[in-house]
C-alpha cells in the first residue's frame, strides 16, 4: 500500500510541475509543447501502472490507494472551493 500511496505523491508532485510548466508557457511559448508531451507522459506512466497492478494481482490493494488518493483529493478540492468562494 505505501508503494501505491508514494506512486500518487509522485503523480500529484508532477501535476504541480506541469502547471508550474503551463504558467510559465504565457511568457515563453515554447514550453506549450512540453506542456502536452509531460501530460502525456504523466497519463502514460498512469495506464502503465494500471497494467502492471493487474499483471501481478495487485489490483485491489492498488485500488483501496486509489480510494484513499481520491478522498484526499476531495478534501483539497472543498478547502479551495471554499478558499476561492470567500469562506475559511
Amino acid at each position: 500500500m505505501n508503494v501505491f500511496r508514494r506512486f500518487f505523491a509522485s503523480s500529484r508532485y508532477n501535476r504541480l510541475l506541469i502547471q508550474q510548466i503551463l504558467v510559465r508557457s504565457a511568457t515563453d511559448k515554447s514550453l506549450v509543447s512540453k506542456v502536452v508531451q509531460l501530460e502525456r507522459d504523466h497519463n502514460e506512466v498512469f495506464g502503465q501502472m494500471i497494467v502492471k497492478v493487474k499483471q501481478y494481482g495487485f489490483l485491489e490493494e492498488f485500488l483501496a490507494a486509489v480510494k484513499e488518493e481520491d478522498d484526499a483529493l476531495q478534501k483539497i478540492i472543498e478547502a479551495y472551493d471554499k478558499r476561492m468562494n470567500g469562506r475559511t
